[in-house]
């Protein structure tokens, strides 16, 4: 991490009497009072440096100067110079733009709090400042200080008569927007991203769990819309929509960790426990990953009102205790189905063959995505052929247990082999075109 090098001139103390036999008047009211040393308040410590000349001149701009010149005690989180510098150029703003910003004395208060606290008594967490919006604080796995994931303690622990400066290496400020706000305004960028996040989460009708304020905290690691498409292509589908809603939901909430967490506070190795009840995450910061998923190192620290974002290039999914798989049928025209790709435990079928017997395993669930659309609507018989779960809306015998817990999302299928269903079922068929059947056994 970068140090900077600060330069104070700071008022001399006391000066040392030099020599002991000096040549005193016989007149005892002719000696010198002793002097008494100025007071250096914070304000003067900035304002005697060459480093924070815009500070300053924020300060005054502000009417803060009196404030802070008054006993205090304060601790103050002073940009430097160059770390206004690089917000400007980051903001697209001049310093005169920022000198009569409204808000001005908002974000500068922002940096001060009331009382003296030395580097050793920071510790990380949410701080109040004097405008009592609260900022966060980090510690890296180096020792290092951090505020809003985003800016550097670089100097510590410069005293003043009514306070402490430590040296910042970027001006920091309060988030305006909550997680979906941000997720929602990049939908809409130059460069959309977070676009299949949005739409999942409207979905599952989550947004408004991420919808929070200061109150909530919360880390959203945040799929980009290519990690969506790599999903869609290996399960099959098109877009969120032919992902069952109950998977999506789980699968969301596997992203959530319920705590403000920024890049430094995570800690190689740590398991974070997430929304999804009872399911962790893994932190690997040897390789910057969650799990098996890269963690993007120029999409860290977004933070919102009521948490934090890190992009990341995979979307996490979350393990099951109920092993399952997916099936993906496609069709010969209207003679066939054909088994696509099969995809998890529990059932077998060769691939490609028309009307080819598919194995299942009696207790797993299973989803088949048909391709084959409207057009060869999809169900499940007995040996008799009577229908036992159907795609369209002929009633089917099992669909209203519980426990087959029977859905149909778009094109997707889904439905768990209860004993009462694996000793009936025989066949998989089109409700349309009665030669598109295939056998269904349950394996041993």
């Amino acid at each position: 991490m970068k140090k900077s090098t600060i330069h104070f001139w700071k008022t001399p103390a006391l000066l040392a009497t030099l020599g002991l036999g000096l040549v005193f008047s016989s007149c005892e009211d002719d000696t010198d009072p002793p002097m008494i040393p100025e007071e250096e308040t914070v304000v003067d410590i900035a304002a005697n440096s060459p480093d924070f000349t815009t500070l300053t001149a924020a300060v005054n701009e502000a009417g803060l100067t009196e404030t802070l010149s008054q006993t205090g005690p304060f601790t103050v989180f002073a940009p430097t110079d160059g770390a206004f510098n690089d917000f400007l150029a980051a903001n697209n703003l001049t310093a005169d733009e920022l000198l009569a910003d409204p808000d001005l004395a908002s974000i500068l208060t922002y940096h001060v709090i009331g009382g003296s606290v030395v580097a050793d008594q920071v510790s990380p967490g949410a701080v109040t400042p004097l405008n009592d919006i609260p900022f966060y604080v980090s510690e890296d796995p180096d020792g290092n200080l951090w505020i809003n994931g985003n800016t550097q303690v670089i100097d510590t622990d410069i005293m003043a008569d009514n306070g402490i400066i430590h040296v910042l290496d970027y001006v920091i400020t309060p988030p305006t927007q909550n997680i979906a706000e941000i997720a929602i305004e990049s939908t809409e960028a130059a460069e959309p991203e977070f676009t299949q996040l949005v739409a999942a989460l409207l979905r599952a009708d989550l947004a408004g769990s991420v919808s929070g304020d200061m109150m909530d905290d919360l880390t959203v690691f945040a799929p980009t819309d290519a990690a969506f498409e790599d999903l869609y292509a290996a399960l099959g589908v098109s877009g969120v929509d032919e992902i069952p809603v109950e998977t999506l939901t789980d699968v969301l909430l596997y992203h959530v960790v319920p705590a403000r967490a920024f890049s430094q506070d995570l800690r190689d190795g740590a398991s974070l426990p997430t929304l999804l009840e009872g399911e962790e995450l893994t932190v690997n910061l040897a390789d910057l990953e969650i799990n098996e998923s890269g963690l993007i190192a120029e999409a860290l620290n977004i933070h919102a009102t009521n948490g934090v974002i890190h992009a990341i290039d995979q979307v996490l999914l979350p393990p099951s205790d109920e092993s399952s798989a997916r099936i993906t049928l496609a069709n010969e025209g209207a003679s066939a189905y054909l088994i696509e790709s099969i995809d998890g435990e529990g059932a077998s079928g060769e691939l490609d063959t028309e009307n080819t017997g598919i194995e299942l395993t009696e207790g797993l669930r299973y989803t088949f995505v048909n391709n084959g659309g409207a057009n060869h609507p999809l169900d499940f018989r007995n040996a008799d052929g009577d229908i036992l779960l159907a795609e369209d809306g002929t009633e089917g015998t099992f669909e209203d247990d519980a426990d087959v817990n029977f859905a149909v999302d778009g094109s997707s299928i889904s439905f768990t082999l209860t004993a009462e269903l694996a000793a009936v079922i025989a066949t998989y068929n089109c409700t349309v075109h009665s030669v598109m059947e295939g056998a269904i056994t349950i394996a041993d």
